[in-house]
């Protein structure tokens, strides 16, 4: 300890006499219960890491299915990256097929109702302008029967 220390220290126990003489004699048991300790020998710290051919470690080797995720490590050879990326690519070019044939069912489907609608419209075109004579017919009967005099008077007559 620098020297300014020990005489603050030691002025300050001089100040109150009670915990002067407690407090140094506590000072120096420290001191001397501290020197008098034997050092431990202590090893520096090593890693805990044991390595897998260490002979008191024993590495049970489990088989799982392949859709097991504990299976599934994410270390593998290329042979395996290999075959996962073509077992990948198939998978996609499947879909891919089935996403394109039913793409083209939709499109012949709707090219079918268009066909239908348009059948449709055209009857129904068909049928207004038919009805639309029957009524022109009609209205020209109706007044052709209402502007002679002798539909008129047998009207009254009944």
């Amino acid at each position: 300890m620098p020297a300014a220390t020990t005489n603050n220290r030691n002025s300050l126990h001089h100040s109150s006499p009670s915990s002067s003489s407690s407090s140094v004699s506590d000072a120096e048991s420290d001191r001397k219960s501290r020197a008098d300790r034997p050092r431990l020998g202590r090893k520096p710290s090593a890693s805990i890491l044991v390595p897998r051919d260490h002979p008191e470690i024993e590495i049970e080797k489990e088989e799982f299915p392949p859709d097991d995720a504990r299976a599934m490590s994410p270390r593998r050879n290329s042979a395996d990256v290999e075959r996962l990326g073509r077992e990948a690519r198939e998978t996609l070019q499947q879909q891919a097929k089935a996403l394109q044939s039913s793409l083209q069912a939709l499109s012949e489907r709707i090219e079918e109702v268009k066909s239908d609608h348009d059948k449709l419209e055209n009857e129904n075109r068909f049928l207004q302008d038919y009805i639309g004579g029957l009524t022109r017919t009609m209205s020209s009967k109706t007044e052709f029967s209402s502007t002679s005099g002798a539909g008129k008077g047998r009207k009254a007559q009944k």
